[in-house]
């Protein structure tokens, strides 16, 4: 746990952000799970009794696109975004951190583009009605449900770039 606190952010917002992202991810890691149960009781159902459960597909891509959704701000918040430094690896620390700036802003723009397709998603599947082809669920649900996340990661990203950007040398309040 302790080389964990360390990466905590130790400004307000970057705090906020890290708790906000670490819940985020456990949210998705209990949709997740509940996936995984569901995709079981399916198989078993199927298997046992030639009845899968009604709408597991439906299920399953809904709450995998939910659970991404909430596990990439804490990826980004932890730096545990898989990246490819072939390229780089000998480059000068600055190179590599106005690259690591340009990426992390690259994805804020995507996370609230993402948010933002989401909500007027939600607001069109809202206004026609439409709903899951099986379970009959609206399908506003969905949009909206995932909205939220790309926000978070459009947040962490501006924060992570921010903290790439700015000077090494932290104010000694900063550190408290």
């Amino acid at each position: 746990m302790s080389a964990d606190t360390e990466k905590i952010p130790q400004d307000a917002p970057g705090r906020l952000l890290w708790i906000w992202s670490k819940w985020s991810a456990l949210g998705g890691v209990v949709i997740l799970v509940l996936v995984c149960l569901i995709s079981t009781v399916s198989v078993l159902g199927r298997w046992l009794f030639s009845a899968p459960l009604k709408g597991d597909v439906e299920l399953v891509q809904i709450g995998c696109a939910l659970a991404i959704s909430a596990f990439l701000p804490y990826a980004q918040m932890k730096n545990a975004h898989v990246i490819v430094d072939f390229f780089t690896v000998k480059a000068p620390e600055a190179v590599r951190r106005i690259l690591d700036a340009a990426a992390a802003l690259i994805l804020a723009a995507i996370g609230f583009v993402l948010a933002w397709r989401s909500y007027f998603g939600a607001v069109g599947a809202f206004k026609s009605k439409s709903a899951t082809m099986i379970l009959g669920w609206p399908e506003w649900w969905s949009h909206i449900s995932i909205a939220p996340g790309f926000f978070l990661l459009g947040l962490a990203a501006l924060y992570t770039a921010w903290h790439v950007i700015r000077p090494h040398n932290q104010s000694s309040s900063e550190a408290s």
